[in-house]
């Protein structure tokens, strides 16, 4: 519930206008093809099944994360495999569940990992060096809530950034740790701070580095839940008002973050506490009006009809139809009880460029989230111009010399990673 935004964008095409005017200086989707690996005749390291994270090194080499094959692939500049990182299984350097790779320009990397809640390190060799746990082990049974932590890589291999975790999901497992048994948890960094984490010990050292400005809530909005019901874990899950603005970052070259935290065109780019630079264009957050409320309600209520009426597997012993029932109703209680911001927010997305551009995809109702315009800046703060709907969309990863790299499927629905350069005024 915490990005409902994305999930109704496209429910109200005809309630807002668009947002293209003549200050607009149009960017054609005019990247030429590098490599692509994947698809039905691809060879079997690049048969893949799902989409996974990918990342550049400094020196063009891509690492994508197939979580099937539970391992990372470094892909050479010229699309031929150079190795593979890891595999299955319980010891350093293998995976279970891999939640995404961080790599530094160097080729050293960080592998989030779900089984262990923490991260693996290896060098730019490929060689596993350590592992760095989220928290102390005690002992007590640990459930993994940094899975979902957006992070980037910091100025220097051994740092990342990455933003707090949701503060009501992590309620939620902090009590049900509780309950089995772990001692309670020092208060964390949420999803409004970021922070600097040093990986040179056995557990990550956190220092925040910025601190979002918090959009003003009732004191009501702080929901209480009761384990094991549904209705009220659902409630603090869904706290958050629909279109409050989230913060939305990335980390420039140097170590210094671009970011947006309010339903305005706002983007600074701060180092050490100091702002650099604002970035801005004159578009104004759209109203969200009462029509577009109802219509929300009205779209996501059918959402929650659809889904928790979907079969599944039987448990042999538990009333699954009774499970479904429980599920409906708290989604549908939940959905009643939803709030508003008064506004949408302008940005959905910022990404940065190895050689220091910004792109700033706006958040569009009209559509979806994922297609808005997007808008480059160059390193100077300047607009560049404004890549229009239905291109390529905003890059997965950006890497050195204007590479980028995109996931596609054909007509069978079969993914490839495809990688394309940039037109020079978009590098440099």
């Amino acid at each position: 519930m915490r990005h409902c935004t994305r999930a109704i964008a496209f429910l109200i095409p005809v309630l807002f206008p668009t947002v293209l005017g003549a200050q607009d200086v149009p960017l054609a989707w005019d990247f030429s093809e590098v490599w692509r690996a994947g698809g039905l005749d691809a060879p079997e390291w690049a048969q893949f099944t799902r989409r996974g994270d990918v990342a550049f090194d400094g020196s063009g080499n891509l690492y994508v994360v197939d979580g099937a094959a539970h391992h990372i692939l470094k892909v050479g500049p010229d699309g031929s495999l150079v190795t593979t990182i890891g595999r299955e299984g319980e010891g350093p350097g293998e995976f279970g569940l891999i939640f995404g790779v961080i790599v530094w320009p160097d080729g050293s990397l960080a592998v989030n990992d779900f089984d262990r809640n923490g991260v693996q390190l290896f060098s730019a060799d490929g060689r596993i060096e350590r592992i760095v746990r989220w928290r102390p082990a005690t002992g007590q049974l640990d459930l993994p809530t940094s899975m979902t932590r957006v992070m980037r890589p910091g100025p220097r291999p051994g740092i990342l950034y990455a933003q707090g975790e949701d503060a009501s999901i992590g309620r939620m497992f902090g009590a049900l740790s509780e309950l089995m048994g772990s001692e309670p948890e020092e208060e964390a960094a949420d999803e409004r701070m970021i922070e600097a984490l040093d990986l040179a010990g056995e557990v990550m050292a956190g220092e925040v580095v910025l601190e979002a400005w918090r959009p003003p809530r009732p004191d009501s909005a702080a929901a209480e839940f009761e384990l094991g019901d549904l209705a009220s874990m659902m409630s603090t899950l869904a706290e958050a008002p629909m279109f409050e603005p989230e913060l939305v970052w990335d980390v420039l070259p140097g170590g210094a973050i671009a970011y947006a935290d309010s339903s305005t065109y706002t983007v600074r780019i701060v180092r050490e506490g100091a702002v650099l630079n604002t970035l801005t264009r004159p578009i104004a957050p759209q109203p969200v009006t009462p029509a577009i409320e109802s219509k929300a309600r009205e779209e996501l209520q059918s959402e929650a009809e659809t889904e928790t009426s979907a079969g599944g597997s039987e448990i042999p012993g538990f009333d699954m139809e009774a499970a479904r029932r429980e599920a409906r109703a708290a989604m549908l209680e939940t959905l009643e009880k939803m709030t508003f911001y008064p506004e949408v927010p302008v940005i959905g997305e910022i990404r940065a460029t190895p050689d220091g551009f910004v792109w700033v995809q706006r958040q569009d109702p009209m559509i979806d989230a994922y297609d808005g315009l997007i808008d480059v800046f160059d390193p100077e703060g300047s607009y560049v111009g404004t890549f229009p709907k239905g291109g390529l969309r905003m890059p997965v990863a950006f890497g050195p010399g204007g590479l980028v790299a995109y996931w596609e499927t054909d007509d069978m629905d079969i993914p490839s990673i495809v990688v394309y350069r940039l037109p020079e005024k978009l590098r440099r």
